[in-house]
Order: structure tokens, then sequence, then C-alpha cells
């Protein structure tokens, strides 16, 4: 539970930590001008989209009443799901940005990082790991869906939630952990170890996503957070 509050506030210090440091300021600049532009596609293909794709998973055997009401909870969760995916895909495209940032910030810290094999690999790297972590997300939120053809469907907007909080949990620490040469299976073994990290820092990027534009203007300041949360975590005297 402490390493849960903790979490929470690692965002408003990666804030401090960035304003701090104009040297980070050329990353964050290019970062969220491609996300802006992802933002903007995103958004044009949901207005597009919407009522389409709440009517193929509406069941035609609702209700009226439950029709309306499940219209309107898809619509949120189809935004939802929708500012998550772009965010990744957002992620995706400012990868060199971000992980220069990430190093940048470890080595402040005292960390000393391996050598990343060259730009070309690391890029390779990193958006293999990115599209990994989307195929995921998207098989996980996907196979949620079944729930609505069951009568646990009320358990659906709760555990959608969930998976969208461990995931953005999971995203954000990956980069300090990626910038460590960390392989991709010790990154989750990672984030079970630190359960309350990973899920604390998660539900504070959730709701800020939830503020139209403001997880993209925030990106850098929350990557700066999850590399000093991941520095904290591992820096740490182990007890026991």
């Amino acid at each position: 539970m402490t390493e849960y509050l903790d979490a929470l506030t690692y965002p408003f210090r990666g804030l401090a930590y960035f304003v701090s440091r104009p040297k980070l300021w050329k990353f964050a600049a290019a970062a969220i001008a491609v996300h802006l532009l992802v933002f903007i596609l995103f958004i044009s293909l949901y207005i597009a989209c919407r009522e389409k794709l709440v009517a193929l998973v509406t069941p035609e055997r609702f209700p009226s009443w439950l029709q309306t009401t499940s219209h309107w909870i898809l619509s949120v969760l189809f935004l939802v799901a929708g500012l998550v995916l772009s965010l990744f895909l957002g992620n995706a495209f400012t990868l060199p940005f971000l992980d220069a940032m990430t190093e940048r910030i470890l080595t402040d810290l005292g960390e000393t990082l391996p050598s990343g094999g060259g730009f070309g690999r690391m890029i390779g790297r990193a958006l293999f790991n990115q599209v990994l972590k989307l195929m995921l997300f998207v098989a996980v939120q996907g196979a949620l869906l079944v729930l609505y053809i069951t009568p646990l469907a009320v358990l659906h907007p709760v555990l959608s939630a969930f998976v969208t909080i461990l995931f953005l949990g999971v995203d954000y620490l990956d980069y300090p952990l990626d910038a460590r040469r960390v392989s991709v299976p010790d990154r989750w073994a990672w984030s079970a170890r630190h359960p309350g990290a990973t899920l604390g820092y998660g539900t504070i990027l959730f709701v800020i996503l939830l503020v139209p534009l403001l997880g993209y203007l925030l990106l850098p300041l929350t990557v700066a957070g999850a590399a000093l949360l991941a520095h904290r975590l591992d820096s740490a005297p182990k007890t026991g």
C-alpha cells in the first residue's frame, strides 16, 4: 500500500525534476508535437466510427433504456481505450526522444547504463516491445467485451479500467527498464515484484489521461516521473 500511495506522487516529482533541467526540454518538445498529431488523427477516427462501433457491440435484445445506457457507457469506454491506444502509438513514434531523455535522467541520477548496441538496434528493440504491449492490450480488452453477452456484463467497465491502469503503469515504468536493457520477461517480473508502484503510477496516469490533451502535454513529465520512481525502488535498501 505504501508503494501505491508513493507512486501517486511521482508524476508531480517528475514535473519538478523536469522543470529544473532545461537540457531535457528539447526531448519534450519533439515528443509533444508527435503526440498531438496522433491525437488529432485519433479524434477524427473516433468521431467517424463511434456510432458504428457502439451499435456493433450493443446486443439488439437489450431493452431501449439499457441500449441507451450501454450507448453512453461504451462511448466512454471506447474513448478511454482509444486514448490509451493512441498513447501507445504515439509512444512508439516518440521512442527515440523519450528513450534518450530517460537515459539522460538515469545517468544524471548516477546509474551506469549498458551500451544500446547502436541507434538502429535500440529503435528496433523498443518498437518491438511497444508493438507487443499494444497487441496484448488490444487482445485483453477485446476478450473483456465477451462479458457483454453474459450476465456479467456489469463487470466490464471495472475490469476494463483495471486492465488499462495496469497497462499504463507497465508501459511507463518500461522506459527506465528498457534503458537498463532489462529483458521483456524480466520487466514483467519487475512489475510483479512492485505491484503497488505499477498500479499506483498507472492510476494517476489514468486520471490524467481522462483530461483531454493533458496526458499528451504531460507525457515527458510522466516519463521523467517513471524514471525517478524506478530509480528510487531499485536503489532503496533491501530489508528482511
